[in-house]
């Protein structure tokens, strides 16, 4: 039965690409519970992740936990002050099971911002250090200490959700009776000192800017805290001003509403406006979708939410709308299990499949990377 449905979502989706529509996106699947288990548990979720036939995930690099302490020599991978086990691990049973790799970083060291918080604005020149530290030993030609070679990733997302205060503070400030945006300018020095710093180390590797989360309207006045959203449309047009490098962009879409029939900001209907922003940028660069999804049940991030059926259903849909999109290069599912802060999974909490687990498996089957994208 479950290879039947898989047959029939993937026939749907090559149909409903017909008529002259652009390719399909590249599917890819995220598990943010990779970072959180070691060993046989390891080993057992990325079997499931590849059970999927998903062959591109996306995963966190939480710099705090990698540099708790300052590196002597923050572009040397090989700095005692870094711990990069579990990412030596995950890539290493990535690279085993055929998925390339997108990674992105955040959680700012305490030594490595004024404020000390872990979402404060880092220095640019101590997050860019650690973009090339990433890029270096993630190359594809730096000694494993377990024996070869570690693995080479095929894109660096620096940050994530820049533009939402979990993630980066200040996002704002008030001054003389007007709001003056801080995030895009800090972001975009932090971008503009990554690209610099990874280039000279890492000719190949994608790396993308913006990672820009789902907010919608910038608000008119700052907290007095600094901590509110900026518009994505907003975040891109702030960043594109200040004129960093990029290979490509990327942002996050949790439509409210169908993939087709959602018009709101952010949502697929307006990824044309955020491409004429990344075009000043890089004229035609990539835009990735890295997080999108549906939730089933209610949480505190996401109190919209639909039943498991109306899910599956926009799997499809998901891919159809991206495809209608041709600057779209990836889509990544965000996520793959539900947890009490997420239900948007392709499993349930119990590691139960929902409906749209098999929706998710025939479209990543229907849309493989290319050739140039294997591990």
């Amino acid at each position: 039965m479950r290879r039947a449905l898989a047959l029939l979502g993937a026939l749907a989706a090559l149909a409903g690409l017909a008529g002259g529509a652009a390719a399909a996106p590249i599917m890819s699947l995220q598990d943010d519970e990779l970072v959180n288990v070691r060993g046989a548990a390891l080993e057992a979720r990325l079997d499931a992740l590849a059970a999927t036939g998903v062959r591109v995930t996306r995963v966190d690099v939480l710099w705090r936990e990698v540099a708790p302490t300052r590196p002597r020599d923050a572009r040397d991978p090989d700095d005692p002050a870094y711990d990069w086990s579990r990412y030596d691990a995950i890539l290493r049973g990535l690279r085993a099971r055929g998925i390339a790799t997108m990674l992105d970083f955040y959680l700012t060291p305490a030594w490595a911002s004024r404020g000390g918080e872990r979402t404060a604005a880092p220095r640019p020149a101590d997050g860019a250090r650690f973009a090339a530290a990433i890029a270096r030993r993630y190359g594809g030609g730096h000694p494993d200490p377990a024996g070869g070679t570690l693995p080479a990733i095929r894109s660096l997302e620096i940050w994530n959700e820049p533009n939402l205060p979990g993630f980066w503070t200040p996002q704002c400030r008030q001054r003389r009776g007007r709001i003056v945006l801080e995030s895009p300018r800090r972001y975009a020095a932090l971008l503009a000192a990554a690209y610099r710093e990874v280039r000279r180390v890492n000719a190949r590797v994608e790396i993308v800017g913006g990672v820009a989360g789902p907010a919608g309207r910038t608000p008119r006045a700052c907290p007095k805290d600094g901590r509110a959203a900026v518009g994505s449309l907003d975040f891109a047009r702030l960043v594109a001003d200040e004129g960093p490098a990029i290979d490509a962009w990327s942002m996050h879409l949790y439509p409210i509403g169908g993939p087709l029939q959602a018009f709101f900001v952010p949502s697929w209907s307006t990824v044309p406006r955020v491409a004429r922003q990344v075009d000043r940028l890089r004229r035609g660069a990539p835009i990735h979708v890295t997080e999108t999804g549906y939730h089933t049940s209610y949480n505190r991030f996401h109190r919209y939410f639909v039943s498991e059926a109306q899910q599956a259903a926009w799997v499809d849909e998901t891919v159809q709308a991206a495809a209608r999109r041709p600057r779209v290069g990836v889509v990544t599912w965000f996520n793959f299990q539900d947890n009490p802060r997420w239900t948007g999974g392709l499993l349930r909490g119990d590691g139960s499949r929902k409906p749209s687990y098999d929706r998710f498996a025939a479209q990543a089957a229907a849309n493989p990377p290319p050739p140039g994208w294997a591990p």
